[in-house]
């Protein structure tokens, strides 16, 4: 069964509800209590009258009769509402009045005798009587629903605090103090539970940032070293062309590994860090000639499109301001680790899962966009493709399914908005916005 409402309402509602069903129960019963009792004392009183009665009337004697109380004999000049009687009690209502009768036929006397008493006075009484308990009745539900309001607050209180107190911790900070020592009872269980699931995030965390840096950090000595290495054999002269190109192709290999090293600390720090930072169009044209020497492996044509001609202006003058009377603009500039790392990303992706056609980049003042023609994305894979390991169905067993995730970490981190979308008729499209 599933709970929608609060708990403090579930609360209320069972305390009206409880209330309701044990209060109903028992005026029902005294209601039906106080009619037995009355017809047992008005039967005893009415029989114990109907024996005088009766030693008066067999004596010949005028029948001693109490107000509001009449004698009848035989079934002459009986008024319309005795006629059709039986023996025994009855109750009549009358235009006037309501009576009690009591009709008894003696087996010495072939007529029947009716005794007929007026019951104004125990009428009103008995209806004031269910008057005050229909109105305790409705006390008491009104009073459970302040009771259950009052109890609600006092037991739904140590879960708010316990909420309240998991709520702030959300940083998971390893000094934080345990929350089970506030509660000593069934909420103590789940402030428990809550101390172990912490206490496991907080390692988990702890070890994936630690191993992240120690990786990342211990990384970077020896990309210097192949690096300066590299530097060093390009300056000599007695190499060939095809040996400059391949230590070219190893420094460059060298930069986008200590980039993404860059981008590792940065996302594993989760703050400011001093990096690299250039124009949309630098870093764009830095990758150019690699992404085209990457798409003529597979024989793709990869082309550089400008959605307009002021669209490259407006990335890189983005900002006009006065200075000094004199006008000047400021561009744009993005951290290199990070666009690149996303750039890369993409470009990679979508020449991976390109085998004939074309590549193109589009620059937009807000923002770039990559398109394939490719075999496209599911719609169900749309909704997945950015979650970490990852692997669409068309995906090679190669693939580890973490770079768009890495792209999207980026983006987020940055505040940069990246989405997918079908390229017709075929392939697909990754938009990013700046």
């Amino acid at each position: 069964m599933k709970y929608k409402s609060p708990l403090s309402n579930r609360i209320i509602i069972s305390f009206v509800l409880l209330t309701t069903v044990v209060s109903g129960l028992f005026s029902f019963g005294i209601m039906a209590s106080i009619d037995r009792v009355e017809e047992d004392l008005i039967t005893a009183e009415l029989n114990r009258k109907f024996r005088n009665i009766l030693v008066d009337y067999r004596h010949g004697e005028i029948p001693r009769l109490d107000m509001g109380t009449q004698f009848y004999s035989g079934s002459d000049d009986l008024p319309y509402y005795l006629r059709d009687l039986g023996p025994g009690l009855s109750k009549v209502e009358s235009e006037r009045n309501d009576f009690l009768v009591m009709v008894q036929q003696q087996e010495e006397e072939e007529m029947p005798f009716y005794l007929v008493q007026e019951r104004t006075d125990t009428g009103r009484q008995k209806s004031e009587l269910g008057g005050i308990v229909i109105a305790g009745f409705f006390l008491s539900v009104f009073a459970s629903l302040i009771l259950g309001m009052m109890m609600s607050r006092r037991i739904v209180a140590p879960v708010r605090r316990l909420t309240d107190q998991v709520h702030n911790r959300e940083k998971l900070l390893l000094d934080a103090p345990p929350l089970s020592p506030d509660y000593d009872d069934e909420v103590g269980h789940l402030a428990q539970t809550f101390d172990r699931t912490i206490n496991m995030l907080q390692h988990a965390l702890q070890r994936e940032t630690l191993f992240t840096s120690d990786v990342s950090h211990e990384l970077r000595t020896p990309l210097m070293v192949i690096k300066s290495s590299c530097d060093l054999l390009i300056e000599k002269d007695q190499l060939n062309d095809y040996t400059r190109q391949r230590i070219a192709i190893i420094n460059r290999a060298c930069r986008e590994i200590q980039e993404l090293v860059d981008t590792f600390l940065t996302l594993a720090r989760d703050k400011e860090t001093n990096q690299e930072c250039a124009t949309l169009t630098e870093i764009i044209h830095a990758s150019l000639g690699e992404w085209q020497k990457q798409s003529s492996t597979k024989n793709l044509t990869f082309t550089l499109e400008l959605e307009d001609k002021g669209a490259l202006e407006n990335i890189e003058n983005n900002v006009e301001k006065l200075r000094g009377g004199e006008e000047s603009h400021e561009k744009i500039l993005y951290p290199v680790p990070m666009l690149r790392t996303v750039l890369n990303n993409l470009v990679r992706n979508a020449i991976h899962h390109t085998n004939t056609g074309s590549i193109t980049l589009r620059l937009f003042s807000t923002g770039f966009e990559i398109c394939d023609t490719g075999h496209g994305i599911s719609e169900t894979d749309k909704e997945s493709i950015f979650k970490p390991f990852y692997r669409g169905e068309s995906s090679s067993s190669q693939s580890m399914g973490l770079g768009l995730s890495l792209t999207r970490r980026i983006c987020e981190r940055e505040q940069w908005v990246i989405s997918v979308k079908d390229n017709h008729p075929l392939g697909s499209c990754f938009t990013v916005t700046l």
